[in-house]
């Protein structure tokens, strides 16, 4: 639309040559929009999506309940902030700052014996813990800090604490708009790139009169998209499945709330489902011995991915007493239900 002064809203074409220009300007001064990448910390994933999360990228992860999604999402934050390369944005609408600083005292607690096996803090543990130091009158961090796994996640999230921001986000306040607003407030405070985390979409408010629940979420999509490419950040946003996807023996991209949005807008689409659940028992006897080691590890399916290859699939290993998974985890021996995800 074009108002009496000639100008046109929302911007203008320019020409080829001028965005040469402009790209040779940015060459100059070392900025690339768009070109970075940020390695989530989970080599599997970060092998098959060229590197790491994009700047104007938007993965949305997907999964059946109780599969981890906010454990890897809140995991995947800590690793990008931990690197240093950026600013993290953790929105969370389910859990509190509180709930969440619980949960990477967890994490980074534990550490890894001779033999292999995990010790630390359990999350279980630690919020009676807080609710003792409350009673006492007495200081959390203080009596953490004589523990000396409670004192290597202190000092382990010191070393990047400034590099990560969380904030428990209303369901009627932090809507589209409110986010993109904090985006660009941080950015211009720090000087740093953003990466952006959404736990979960299905939360965020928008005013849509007579919408049904899909249409919501698809325009909700297109927003956080919107938001990707105007600020250059790459956003991670956790959505939830359909009545069909929750009943499904495997949850598949299409079960998602929304589905013919998000698989439209989105750059990434990552599935996480129960390993016990998706492997085929045509082709696998599944004693219960082998069901009860297969019911520690979680199936993610590439559905969609822009930036190279989809419709493959990689594995990792729940270790949820200490709110993360292993990242070591890759390639599925096994064979899986309706298989239409292959393997490297």
């Amino acid at each position: 639309m074009t108002g009496t002064t000639g100008k046109v809203e929302g911007g203008a074409p320019i020409s080829i040559i001028d965005v040469i220009g402009r790209l040779e300007q940015s060459v100059r001064r070392g900025e690339l929009p768009g070109m970075r990448a940020f390695p989530t910390g989970f080599p599997a994933l970060d092998r098959r999506i060229a590197g790491g999360l994009r700047q104007g990228e938007l993965l949305l992860l997907g999964g059946s309940e109780g599969a981890g999604k906010t454990t890897f999402a809140f995991q995947l934050a800590r690793n990008v902030a931990a690197s240093k390369r950026c600013l993290v944005l953790y929105f969370c609408y389910e859990h509190s700052e509180d709930d969440l600083l619980l949960r990477l005292i967890a994490l980074e607690s534990a550490t890894q014996t001779p033999a292999g096996e995990l010790q630390g803090l359990k999350v279980t543990d630690l919020r009676p813990r807080l609710l003792q130091a409350s009673r006492n009158r007495t200081e959390f961090t203080a009596d953490l800090a004589r523990d000396p796994h409670g004192r290597t996640a202190l000092q382990r999230i010191a070393e990047y604490g400034d590099y990560f921001k969380v904030m428990k986000a209303s369901a009627s306040l932090t809507d589209p708009d409110n986010i993109s607003k904090i985006i660009e407030s941080c950015r211009q405070q720090t000087g740093q790139d953003v990466l952006v985390i959404v736990d979960y979409l299905q939360k965020v408010p928008l005013q849509m009169q007579g919408a049904t629940e899909n249409e919501r979420v698809g325009r909700l999509t297109e927003n956080f998209k919107e938001i990707a490419l105007t600020h250059a950040v790459p956003i991670v946003a956790i959505v939830a499945a359909d009545k069909q996807g929750l009943e499904a023996r495997r949850l598949r991209a299409y079960h998602l709330r929304g589905s013919s949005s998000l698989l439209y807008e989105a750059d990434i689409i990552l599935i996480m489902n129960e390993k016990t659940k998706v492997v085929s028992r045509q082709a696998v006897d599944l004693t219960a011995f082998k069901a009860a080691a297969m019911s520690n590890w979680v199936v993610f399916s590439i559905e969609k991915n822009r930036a190279g290859r989809d419709l493959v699939d990689f594995q990792l290993r729940k270790l949820f007493t200490f709110g993360q998974f292993d990242p070591t985890g890759d390639t599925i021996p096994e064979p899986l239900f309706d298989e239409r995800v292959y393997k490297e």
